[in-house]
Parts: C-alpha cells; sequence; structure tokens
C-alpha cells in the first residue's frame, strides 16, 4: 500500500485528486494540502469537500514536519517547499508546473509565454510533470503535454487552453508513479530558460514600441480579474483592451 501526500485545490487539482482516488488502487491517501490562497471554486469542486466525504485528512504545512508518505504530489501548488519534505518520501515528489520546463521557471508563465513568443519566434507552450528539486522548477523531466500559442491568444485563452491539459498529462503518467518501485524515468532540464517571480509583472506599456510588441503586451496582460494593461497618456492613466469585434 503507497502512503501518497496531495498538494493543490484549484480546479485541476480537484479532478487529478478525483481520478486518484477513484482510479489509483493500493494506496492511502495521508493528507490533501489545500493551496495556501484559495482560488475561488464550487463546493463541488474542492478538493477539502471531497476529502472530508472519503475521510482524507486536510492538513496544512505545518503539519508534515513528521509525516510519512511514499511519494509526494504537487498540483501546481502555490508556496515552495521546504527541502526537508521535498527530500522525505522514498519514490519523490512530483509537481505539475504550468508551463513549458525549462523555457519557463518561476510565475506568470502563460503571460510570459505571449509576451515573448514573437519576439522569440517561439509559438508553443505546454505543462510540465517533474521531480521536485532544491532550486525551484529545476527538477528533472517526467512527461511534457504540449499546445500551440495562437497570434490572438491572451493570457486567459492560453491558461484555460494549458489547464486543460492537466487532467490528461497527470492520468498518463499517475499509476507508473505508484507502481515504480522507485522514480520513473525522467530527463535533465536542458536548453534557455526564463525565470519570473510573482512581482515581475509591469503593467504599463511604452506606446512609442512597436505596434506589434504593445499587440502582445495587451494580450499578455489579459484576464479576468487580474491588473489590465494601461499607458500614460497627458500624464493620466488610459486603460488598454482589445478590439474583440
Amino acid at each position: 500500500m503507497q502512503r501518497i501526500l496531495v498538494l493543490g485545490s484549484h480546479l485541476q487539482s480537484f479532478r487529478c485528486f478525483r481520478y486518484l482516488i477513484d482510479s489509483v488502487s493500493d494506496i492511502a491517501i495521508v493528507g490533501i494540502v489545500p493551496h495556501q490562497t484559495q482560488p475561488p471554486i464550487r463546493d463541488d469542486q474542492d478538493v477539502r469537500t471531497l476529502a472530508r466525504a472519503r475521510g482524507i485528512p486536510i492538513l496544512g504545512l505545518d503539519q508534515l514536519a513528521d509525516l510519512s508518505f511514499d511519494l509526494g504530489i504537487s498540483l501546481q501548488f502555490d508556496r515552495v517547499l521546504p527541502a526537508a519534505i521535498v527530500e522525505r518520501p522514498r519514490k519523490g515528489f512530483v509537481n505539475i508546473h504550468l508551463g513549458p520546463l525549462p523555457r519557463f521557471r518561476g510565475a506568470n508563465s502563460v503571460m510570459h509565454a505571449i509576451r515573448l513568443a514573437r519576439r522569440d519566434n517561439h509559438w508553443s507552450f505546454g505543462v510540465t510533470l517533474h521531480y521536485l528539486a532544491a532550486k525551484v522548477d529545476t527538477g528533472p523531466i517526467i512527461d511534457l503535454a504540449e499546445c500551440p500559442i495562437f497570434e490572438d491568444d491572451t493570457a486567459y485563452t492560453l491558461h484555460s487552453r494549458a489547464s486543460d491539459l492537466v487532467p490528461g498529462l497527470f492520468q498518463r503518467n499517475i499509476h507508473r508513479l505508484v507502481e515504480s518501485p522507485g522514480h520513473v524515468p525522467s530527463r535533465p532540464q536542458e536548453g534557455t530558460s526564463y525565470v519570473f517571480r510573482k512581482g515581475e509583472v509591469e503593467h504599463a506599456i511604452d506606446l512609442a514600441l512597436p505596434p506589434d510588441e504593445i499587440y502582445d503586451r495587451i494580450r499578455a496582460l489579459t484576464f479576468p480579474g487580474k491588473p489590465r494593461p494601461y499607458a500614460i497618456v497627458g500624464g493620466r492613466r488610459i486603460y488598454l483592451s482589445l478590439d474583440e469585434r
């Protein structure tokens, strides 16, 4: 019986968590750790509701110090884990990262992918399953699910399309992760890498930039509920949006 710890509580976390409970045998889920900043979510899509119904402990990060488990699974969890937790499970701690590694490490991968696609002539995005390592988003890659970046994508449309890849990526790998006696085959990260922190988002757009770059920056910052892009004109902040006619 494999003991598994799961981290994450947004919609795709729920879908993966439900699959783990319903479709993977010979496991004991020792706990679920919700996001530290919980995204808005319906009660019937909340990992906490499902965990309570199945008798699975709902834990906080401060409760993991003495927890024993064989495999850790982070589903786009929103905190960096201490090395002592990452190194504890004998079969490793895996993570699903919304972004292709090593190209986009850190935060806001969707935004930067759109912003840099034309400049780098790199029109591909994806979701990566990898082992956690001491340094964030640097661990060996287990699998990658890819999707195109379209020229009219916004951060919202690309985020939605990439997020839809998460359950399939999880389902095609979870059985071998559980059944393997140790780590599954993986490959070291190689190639160009950008690293962005959560606060490294500039919403002001210089209207002196080339038109294509202005267009790409607006698309990269278009996401319902998030701060909008703007330009300073005559000392005033003018918010920018796309004409969808």
